[in-house]
């Protein structure tokens, strides 16, 4: 290939790896900012301030905190659009230009050209996924900054002084963003620990200015000082959002549901999503006719929208409807195939329904995107058990005790299962370990803990002699 050869196809490749770069970011340019980039500005906004437990911050990371004080949600989104724009681009040049340096061996201008042909348009090709996935199947694009994250608790916080609220760890991130200062010096093991303890959260108030309370993110976070909140009668439930509660250090009476006809946001899909997630808030704090009145019309005004549908399964697996949920989470996965939510909801009614290797598969492909996720890997050590795969049960609980310890929250109840899977398995040596290590916790209730004595007591007694 001469000089000017090669600058023609240098010239070419550019312009194809620019196409393909641009459609491959053209839902992104399209779309509002992801909850993936205001968590990533979360991490960064944490690094700058030195504050600990929030995650590892990459480069990225701090790219997206600086664009999030330059700009806000508006400079993420366009971030997040010209990071993908970047890194396409560059991958089909490279790609391109491999394609050119193994011309040299070609002798025929045809085969060349035809060579070259079928490269840029593998390459062009390769965005249209991205395109149907993101342009067809994502439906209604979803710009309301309170669908994705808890800004109404935010908000209500407002007058809140520094350090007067305390929050779950979920929370803690997202008023990095939201409510920057008003949760104080407190971070995430800390929080996380407090969360699921209610009387190590009473001893830790006495010495705090705590005024109120924000919890949002999954319920599992913090559902025993959700419960222990709702029956204290120094502090009054003062908001349910479609993302968590507050609560305020008074008395009086708890805050009144919302009437979900009267709500309104910017589309029949968008209050229909925020209906659908509110739901699952009243669901949680024993309010389930107000559930089933904003789960109804969720689904009167967006019956196909993929997260409604996906809350209606999770509704329907909490009451043990398996087949509705297995029914809810098909119509959603019609929609959009990669929908986490829904795989989570089918793979736990597949389990429940005796299809445990198919809730295997689908649980499996939702830990090779996400293998830290603390839901996804104990469902799916659930089914391993099912399935009596012991050795792989373990060594997912392994990972999950691994996780949650760095976390800060408390591993007896995974170590109980850790324990029984070892000694399914032969194993005494860590299957004594973890019932130990259960048992010296304290935090198990007295017949709870006999149960765990008499496991200890049989594998002792059926252990190997030396």
């Amino acid at each position: 290939m001469g000089t000017a050869s090669l600058k023609k196809y240098l010239t070419l490749s550019a312009l194809c790896a620019l196409l393909a770069g641009t459609l491959h970011a053209w839902p992104y340019f399209a779309a509002p900012v992801s909850q993936r980039a205001l968590y990533a500005a979360a991490r960064g906004v944490a690094s700058w301030q030195g504050l600990d437990g929030f995650g590892q911050a990459s480069w990225m990371d701090a790219l997206a905190a600086r664009l999030w004080r330059t700009g806000g949600t508006g400079a993420l989104a366009c971030g997040e659009g010209l990071a993908v724009l970047a890194w396409w681009t560059l991958a089909g040049f490279v790609a391109l230009g491999v394609v050119g340096a193994g011309l040299r061996w070609v002798k025929s201008r045809r085969v060349r050209g035809g060579i070259i042909a079928v490269a840029v348009a593998v390459l062009v090709a390769s965005a249209a996924p991205a395109l149907w996935r993101e342009s067809f199947l994502r439906g209604e694009p979803v710009r309301d900054i309170r669908l994705q994250m808890a800004t109404e608790l935010a908000e209500a916080i407002g007058g809140v002084n520094d350090g007067e609220v305390f929050a779950n760890p979920t929370t803690l991130s997202q008023f990095l963003l939201f409510a920057p200062g008003a949760v104080g010096k407190i971070l995430p093991p800390q929080s996380a620990a407090l969360s699921v303890s209610p009387p190590a959260w009473r001893q830790a108030l006495r010495g705090s200015r705590w005024k109120a309370v924000a919890l949002s993110g999954p319920i599992g976070e913090f559902r025993p000082l959700l419960d222990h909140l709702l029956i204290s009668p120094d502090w009054r439930l003062s908001l349910v959002s479609n993302h968590g509660y507050l609560f305020l250090r008074e008395s009086g009476t708890p805050v009144k549901s919302i009437d979900p006809m009267a709500l309104r946001l910017g589309s029949d899909g968008e209050t229909a999503i925020y209906l659908a997630q509110i739901a699952e808030r009243y669901d949680a704090i024993r309010r389930p006719a107000d559930a089933v009145k904003c789960l109804d019309r969720a689904l009167e005004l967006a019956p196909e929208n993929v997260t409604v549908l996906s809350h209606a399964a999770t509704f329907a697996a909490g009451r043990k409807r398996w087949q509705d949920a297995l029914a809810y989470s098909a119509r959603a996965l019609a929609q959009a195939p990669g929908s986490v939510h829904a795989k989570l909801v089918r793979s736990l009614a597949l389990l429940e329904t005796g299809e445990a290797r198919e809730a295997q598969d689908l649980c499996g492909e939702v830990l090779a995107e996400a293998p830290n996720d603390p839901y996804s890997l104990f469902l799916y050590a659930r089914i391993c058990r099912a399935l009596n795969d012991y050795a792989q049960e373990s060594s997912t609980l392994e990972r999950l005790v691994a996780l949650t310890e760095q976390s800060g929250l408390p591993t007896i109840n995974y170590r109980i299962y850790l324990g029984q899977a070892y000694a399914r398995q032969g194993q005494p040596e860590p299957a004594l370990k973890n019932y130990r290590i259960v048992l010296d916790s304290g935090l198990l209730p007295p017949d709870q803990a006999d149960e765990i004595r008499d496991a200890i007591s049989a594998i002792e007694e059926n252990a190997p002699k030396e």
